[in-house]
């Protein structure tokens, strides 16, 4: 009589089953990078906008953000490569894949390890340009999206929590400098859609959210929600889904947020690196939404944007930012006659050169907790100042 052994698979830890797991993928990682090698080297393949992104990715020590990369999407057996890698990790019990981690509904990024000390550079950067100017300022770091969806993991599966490093990041500037707590106003809302399911950034819902209660602390009222129309202008699927190829995480929404009697967009004059200026539209679809769907926002990354409205106030602001910014700055505009962007990932030019800061009432720094972990960035304003 044969006797049904117990299923092995089932007594192992999960965090055991992890880094079984771990090693499978690197066998077929490994496997996946040799057969593509070959056809690699074949030049036809490597166009000048996949060896910018190239380089992009090499800063990344994520596991598949080079070869997500080098496996464009011209290469015909690029989905099917990573959607085979990612369905059998999930099917031997494991909840990440490379960077991303995969829960029943969502996508999200494994974390950067936010570093103390470049964050007390990138500090002591801003308390020096307060220090210079004196013109009230403001800071936001916004916590990644596992802060408030790492519990649908796995048991045993551990993830690194930047609150910590946040805190000691606001606990690095004078108290002069009022830095913005939102990861409460955020932890209160995880059952709505406030972070992308398969982009790492927020939602537009998640940058109202964290609006309605920021402001407030800059001295305005916040414009109720209900004073919004609003529209599902797209649907995208995002950088995280591009690496891992999970196909039960639904598509995300742009949306737009239009203040039916609030003021508005007047003008906006984008200035790139070589010194031209382009005029923009707001809630365009005119840009690589393919390559980055928060261009139809602002139009994509640019070392300084300047926004103009038909306000009757005189207030401005000036606006350090990234990525996360950009759908934030529609509900921004209802209280400002100016505001102008300065874009701290790709600032070339001197802020000075830039910027006569001292016209600006208010100053507003608005990034990802990772970017401020990026000292080198911020640097050239404790320099200026």
């Amino acid at each position: 009589m044969k006797i049904k052994r117990p299923h092995r698979w089932r007594k192992i830890p999960a965090a055991e089953r992890v880094q079984k797991c771990y090693k499978w993928v690197g066998v077929l990682t490994t496997a996946a990078f040799l057969s593509v090698g070959i056809l690699g080297t074949v030049s036809s393949f490597v166009s000048p906008k996949q060896s910018a992104c190239w380089e992009t990715a090499t800063r990344s020590t994520a596991l598949f953000s080079c070869s997500d990369v080098w496996l464009t999407r011209r290469f015909p057996l690029h989905d099917g490569m990573v959607q085979a890698v990612t369905s059998s990790v999930t099917a031997m019990g494991s909840d990440r894949v490379g960077d991303v981690y995969v829960t029943e509904d969502r996508l999200f990024e494994y974390p950067q390890t936010l570093d103390k000390e470049n964050l007390t550079v990138s500090a002591r950067a801003i308390q020096s340009f307060y220090e210079t100017y004196q013109i009230p300022t403001y800071v936001i770091a916004v916590p990644s999206a596992g802060e408030f969806y790492a519990d649908d993991l796995l048991d045993g599966l551990s993830f690194p929590s930047q609150l910590s490093a946040i805190e000691y990041f606001y606990d690095s500037m004078s108290t002069a400098i009022r830095k913005i707590d939102v990861y409460h106003v955020l932890f209160t809302s995880t059952s709505d859609y406030i972070y992308n399911r398969t982009d790492p950034r927020w939602s537009c819902y998640g940058a109202y959210c964290v609006y309605h209660s920021a402001i407030r602390k800059m001295g305005f009222a916040p414009v109720a929600y209900d004073q919004y129309a609003i529209t599902h202008a797209s649907a995208f699927r995002g950088c995280l889904y591009e690496k891992s190829m999970y196909q039960q995480a639904a598509e995300d929404i742009l949306d737009i947020y239009i203040c039916e009697n609030g003021y508005e967009l007047t003008e906006m004059i984008a200035y790139t690196g070589d010194g031209q200026e382009q005029k923009r539209e707001m809630f365009s679809m005119d840009y690589d939404l393919e390559t980055d769907p928060y261009a139809f926002y602002l139009g994509g990354s640019c070392e300084k944007l300047m926004l103009r409205t038909n306000s009757n106030t005189s207030r401005k602001l000036l606006l350090f930012r990234d990525s996360y910014a950009d759908c934030m700055v529609p509900f921004l505009l209802q209280h400002y006659s100016e505001i102008c962007l300065i874009d701290v990932t790709c600032m070339q030019t001197p802020l000075t050169t830039l910027v006569d800061v001292e016209d600006y009432d208010q100053v507003l720094f608005l990034c990802d907790a990772d970017t401020y972990n990026q000292s080198n960035w911020f640097v050239p304003l404790a320099k200026e100042g």
